[in-house]
């Protein structure tokens, strides 16, 4: 700073006073920063519970969603927003490295707030080992996951108050999101009952279950007898159909068949169908 008395000349500042006067105007910005944005949270938090409220009386209790982006921000806001509860199933065999990256990370933030998570995939998923390495990852943290033979459509409930399934719409880029007390109720009823049936997944366990092979030999055995081709048998228990045909084969060479005509004679007649109270058609 200039030197009292000696015009022309400078004369040295402690650090403090020149950390202090550099800083101010960043501190003064930071602090503008920050009311700004408190100000913005307060009023996007105060839009949020109005246009709940507003959907919550109104007589609309479901919006169809149109493009991956607002499926996903919609679902992402829902998740984030849990308190207690969040209830997903995902059928088929695997699942992209990416969305399994992002989804992991949510998964882990939801358990270390406390939320209570159940996920239930197909057996397929032993079959994929970057889903099956994610399923691992989510129950080591606390997460119960299980796996079934077949399932229905993908949902995911929110604390038991809103719920998103898949349109009738062919194209994945549309969703249905659900209010109604009622349907979301029946849908996590259908939730407990595929979950009730479940194997469990053990993160200790270095592979797939004995029984998980168990049940998919029991479900591929019963579409033989059925009349169902190897590709429809695939798509329902989301396997490929190599793994199906793999499968047919091992079961053949058990039972001494030499073709598909003889191969369902031998499962029919050797008592190898499950009871007929426990038959599920396959997925047209």
């Amino acid at each position: 700073m200039p030197a009292a008395g000696e015009p022309g000349l400078l004369s040295p500042v402690t650090p403090a006073i020149a950390a202090g006067r550099t800083m101010a105007p960043l501190e003064r910005t930071l602090a503008e920063g920050r009311r700004r944005l408190d100000a913005l949270t307060k009023s996007f938090e105060t839009a949020e519970a109005v246009y709940f409220e507003a959907r919550q009386s109104g007589t609309q209790c479901s919006t169809v969603l149109k493009g991956a982006g607002e499926i996903a921000a919609t679902i992402d806001v829902a998740v984030g927003l849990c308190k207690a509860e969040l209830l997903t199933a995902q059928p088929g065999g695997r699942r992209p490295p990416e969305i399994l990256e992002t989804v992991v990370r949510r998964n882990l933030e939801l358990l270390s707030r406390g939320v209570s998570q159940r996920t239930l995939y197909q057996h397929a998923v032993w079959n994929h080992p970057p889903t099956a390495e994610y399923i691992r990852t989510v129950a080591e943290a606390g997460g119960s996951v299980r796996t079934v033979d077949e399932m229905f459509d993908r949902v995911i409930i929110c604390d038991r108050t809103v719920a998103f399934i898949p349109t009738l719409s062919d194209s994945p880029d549309e969703a249905l999101e659900v209010r109604d007390p009622s349907i979301v109720r029946y849908l996590a009823n259908v939730f407990e009952y595929a979950w009730a049936r479940g194997t469990p997944v053990d993160p200790a366990a270095g592979k797939r279950p004995e029984i998980v092979v168990s049940e998919l030999e029991q479900s591929i055995v019963r579409f033989l007898v059925a009349g169902h081709t190897e590709e429809k048998i695939a798509r329902g228990l989301g396997i490929s159909r190599r793994t199906v045909a793999e499968y047919i084969s091992r079961i053949s060479r058990r039972l001494g068949s030499v073709s598909r005509a003889q191969l369902g004679y031998l499962i029919a007649t050797r008592g190898l169908l499950p009871e007929p109270e426990n038959e599920r058609p396959c997925d047209p």
